[in-house]
């Protein structure tokens, strides 16, 4: 089967049309040049379960949550942060959170977010100018057209939802730019990938984060980890960067 039909096929599937297709086709791609032709369908959805479909088992009835959404403050916003574990445990933190990057890369007038998942919604916590934009990106589709609905009810323009795969597209030049405990995933799909990713951004800032704790809740050695990790990685670029360490995350932040 040539990749053109392979990625078709896959998504025309009940698990998978929700996927950008570009990431889709990548996949393919990257599967065909590693693995015979017998063999391609079956790692390039082994490789999609592991970036998205692991994560359907508790995926959210979007359509249920919009259709009882009727907040517009940020107390009505928290239920929908705990619909994702990575933004869920952001919560106790959010108070702080910005306050403390952004006293770093000083207030931006333009961010792009990148994997950004559910965190669009915590865009009322970043206390930005009323021309800031924010712009993000992610590979789900219908997690997108949710996201949409929301600011759209929230009545805010700043914000604007779009689909984007990190190792695929260009995105837009800002002042900052956010890759939230993405590294890891970046790494796992395609090795070397993550310092590209970082490299590529035309932004001005780059703010880097990692889990301090598994799924399963342990933390021993996981910030002493993945900042040796995120250091080694960096070693040889001319960038200054500097580490805060929340509660539930560990952050770097490079100036380029």
């Amino acid at each position: 089967m040539s990749n053109d039909k392979l990625v078709k096929k896959i998504a025309a599937s009940k698990k998978y049309k929700g996927v950008y297709l570009k990431t889709i086709a990548r996949i393919v791609k990257n599967c065909s040049e590693k693995y015979p032709e017998k063999q391609v369908e079956k790692k390039a959805k082994n490789l999609l379960h592991q970036a998205w479909g692991a994560y359907l088992n508790n995926r959210p009835n979007f359509k249920k949550i919009l259709d009882s959404f009727e907040g517009k403050t940020k107390q009505a916003i928290l239920p929908l942060l705990s619909l994702q574990s990575s933004t869920k445990e952001r919560i106790p933190i959010l108070d702080d959170f910005y306050k403390e990057i952004f006293k770093i890369t000083g207030k931006p007038k333009t961010i792009v977010d990148l994997g950004s998942g559910l965190n669009p919604l915590t865009f009322l916590w970043m206390d930005l100018a009323k021309d800031a934009k924010y712009f993000a990106f992610d590979i789900d589709k219908n997690q997108a057209e949710f996201l949409k609905s929301i600011f759209k009810i929230l009545n805010i323009n700043q914000v604007k939802i779009g689909l984007g795969d990190i190792l695929v597209n260009e995105f837009p030049k800002a002042d900052v730019a956010f890759f939230f405990k993405i590294l890891p995933l970046l790494e796992h799909q395609q090795k070397g990938s993550s310092l590209n990713a970082l490299q590529k951004q035309d932004s001005r800032f780059l703010v880097v984060s990692f889990p301090t704790k598994s799924i399963s809740g342990r933390q021993k050695g996981m910030v002493d980890f993945y900042s040796k990790q995120f250091q080694d990685l960096i070693r040889n670029q001319p960038w200054q960067n500097k580490k805060l360490l929340f509660e539930n995350e560990l952050v770097f932040i490079i100036k380029k």
